[in-house]
């Protein structure tokens, strides 16, 4: 458990890609996600030594590089220190991917501020040249005649004949006051800002949420881990004797 848990720390490692801090959070993410995995895997083993022997204690002669014990109180340590560094740099880390984020929001909201404008003025213009050709305007003059006998012949029903009837008060006002194009286009200009700047809010609410709960709940979790890897090393070495505490068990 604890072998097979290590492989697959190394095999998210691999492709390497740690200037990619995406990358980075997400591999953070799955090691601490997974890391209490070992921990399991170290209690079953000290289960089994205290069941053989009722310590963890070494035997007369016994130096601590030859057992099993003390080499997985190591990598107990080693785990701990490598989650309790985790914890700020992976804080620091989801803190910028957030701030890379909004940024992309913020300038994708201004280009789309800014294509709406261009468009607007655009539609704009196209609509005042129009009206000013005879040409169009008796094209103008057709469509009125053409949505006013489809109204009045009963062809239409539901939405199509609302439809019509809308965009049939639209031409009419428009031929009425050629002027009145420019409010028009203020007031769709609004509209679509009042949704691109909605759609802004939410991604922001978004970016920031995915924050508190990936950047904040996987550091709480690493520390956590660090704190619990840590206990058991320094229990299990003096456990041991090494870091002074119990004495050696003498063999009967």
């Amino acid at each position: 458990m604890i072998v097979s848990s290590l492989i697959d720390y190394f095999a998210l490692l691999i492709p390497p890609n740690f200037s990619d801090k995406a990358w980075f959070a997400q591999v953070v993410t799955q090691i601490v996600d997974r890391g209490i995995i070992p921990m399991v895997g170290l209690a079953f083993l000290f289960a089994g030594s205290f069941l053989e022997s009722g310590s963890l204690a070494l035997r007369d002669r016994e130096s601590p590089a030859t057992t099993i014990r003390f080499w997985t109180l190591l990598l107990a340590g080693l785990l701990s220190v490598l989650f309790l560094i985790a914890f700020p740099l992976h804080l620091n880390n989801t803190r910028q991917v957030s701030d890379q984020a909004l940024k992309r929001i913020a300038e994708e909201a201004t280009t789309a501020e800014g294509q709406l404008d261009t468009q607007v003025q655009q539609r704009q213009g196209q609509i005042q040249a129009a009206l000013k050709d005879p040409a169009q305007i008796k094209q103008l003059d057709d469509q009125i005649k053409q949505l006013n006998d489809a109204i009045n012949s009963g062809q239409l029903q539901g939405n199509q004949q609302t439809q019509a009837q809308q965009a049939l008060k639209e031409l009419q006002a428009l031929k009425a006051d050629p002027n009145a194009i420019e409010g028009r286009a203020k007031d769709f200009r609004n509209q679509k800002l009042i949704e691109i700047r909605d759609r802004k809010q939410q991604l922001e609410n978004q970016a920031k949420g995915d924050f508190w709960k990936t950047g904040v709940r996987v550091g709480i979790s690493s520390l956590l881990l660090s704190l619990g890897y840590g206990i058991i090393s320094l229990k299990g070495l003096r456990e041991m004797g090494i870091l002074g505490g119990r004495r050696k068990a003498t063999l009967r």
